[in-house]
């Protein structure tokens, strides 16, 4: 456990995000991630609800004892979900200095909050190794062996070279890289104006970011840890009347045309301003 009882009673270590609209997973995983977020004795809770069932999150709370860590809670009143949105609001609330995105449906290790952090720093941003599925596909020793490995390289960021790690996975993906649990400091998110929720239903805005800390910022990226991603099928996905390669298709393609067109901020200031204040209400779940 860290050595932070000389800190501030109100001095936050992490801020752990995690976006929601009427995912049932969020009370299981709350409850299975307590031994993680257990090791990090100064840490908030942010659930960011935007759109979702408010009686169906409150029972899901309810019924989880948290053991004392803060958790409040973020309702934005809309009828849809924009994950980019969600976690810009997340940010703007978040009180301190680290952040950590987590999904409704991800169980960390124990250890994995712990060796994530320290390995942020004002040079450097942390994303998981590896996530498995907890229902896994029935495959020979040999196939779960076999890996696919998948990089991009963009000519922008120092030296016009950026190379981003799209995935690495087993070849039935049961195992794979996981660019959306990331840990960053709050001043970096920042710094490239958080997540761009002009990119609409699934995919990339995670690696989006990573890119934009890489090719704006200069950050070095660590992976460390692990957890187990909930298996599900792609209804659970918010993916409108796309498929899910089609919905990563077009973000890709519009994150392509922003980077040749040296454009490297994300949508954080809009998301943020005084005009959807009105949509947006903060309370702390007791």
């Amino acid at each position: 456990m860290m050595a932070l009882w000389y800190l501030p009673k109100d001095y936050l270590v992490i801020s752990v995000i995690i976006p929601w609209k009427d995912r049932h997973e969020l009370g299981q995983t709350l409850e299975q991630n307590l031994p993680a977020l257990e090791q990090i004795p100064k840490l908030e809770i942010l659930i960011v609800n935007m759109g979702g069932d408010q009686q169906h999150l409150q029972e899901l709370l309810n019924a989880v004892d948290c053991k004392g860590i803060t958790v409040r809670v973020v309702h934005i009143f809309t009828q849809f979900f924009n994950k980019s949105f969600a976690l810009n609001w997340g940010i703007y609330h978040a009180r301190a200095e680290t952040i950590f995105v987590l999904d409704a449906d991800v169980i960390l290790s124990e250890t994995t909050l712990s060796e994530l952090y320290s390995l942020v720093s004002e040079t450097s941003f942390a994303n998981l190794h590896s996530v498995s599925e907890s229902k896994p596909q029935s495959v020979t020793q040999f196939q779960q062996l076999c890996q696919t490995r998948t990089v991009l390289t963009l000519p922008i960021g120092q030296g016009k070279h950026t190379e981003i790690l799209v995935n690495q996975s087993t070849l039935n993906n049961d195992q794979r890289t996981a660019p959306g649990l990331v840990m960053v400091k709050k001043q970096h998110i920042l710094d490239v104006a958080g997540f761009d929720s002009k990119m609409t239903y699934w995919g990339w805005e995670d690696l989006d970011l990573i890119v934009r800390l890489k090719a704006k910022l200069m950050l070095e990226q660590s992976l460390a840890g692990c957890a187990t991603h909930l298996t599900h099928d792609d209804t659970t996905r918010n993916l409108g009347e796309f498929s899910k390669a089609q919905s990563d298709h077009q973000n890709f393609s519009y994150c392509l045309d922003k980077y040749a067109n040296a454009h490297f901020s994300g949508s954080f200031l809009q998301d943020t301003c005084n005009q959807f204040e009105q949509y947006v209400s903060v309370h702390q779940h007791s």
